[in-house]
């Protein structure tokens, strides 16, 4: 587990915490999805330590995959003009097949959904 990043009263959230990589277009997303997180931990924890560690603990999995995943998918879009040929038909007939069964394997991250009046509950 890395040194926490909150001091006090403050913590960094969005890029300042998680940079993703442009590619993925999750930026503004991971930050929205910070501040209501965040928020019900204020509202649901009894101090602004325990705020902070729950935030931390219920962000972290998924923050981290999507942050590997523009990783990963990143060097995609920067390719050679002749490695471009093959990775646009893969992707191209790859598109085609996720729109047709819906089996999109980037479908977790476009679906995740944050329910503002289910409590935060207790720390695993």
């Amino acid at each position: 587990m890395p040194v926490e990043r909150h001091r006090g009263e403050a913590e960094p959230r969005g890029d300042a915490a998680h940079a993703t990589a442009p590619s993925i277009g999750q930026g503004v997303a991971m930050a929205l999805e910070d501040a209501v997180v965040l928020a019900k931990c204020l509202r649901d924890s009894p101090g602004v330590e325990a705020a902070f560690a729950a935030y931390e603990r219920l962000r972290r999995g998924r923050v981290e995959r999507v942050v590997e995943q523009g990783n990963r998918t990143g060097g995609w879009k920067a390719l050679s003009p002749l490695a471009r040929v093959p990775r646009d038909l893969v992707m191209s007939l790859g598109m085609k097949l996720a729109a047709m069964t819906g089996a999109d394997p980037s479908r977790w991250i476009y679906e995740h959904h944050l329910e503002w009046e289910e409590p935060v509950g207790e720390p695993v």
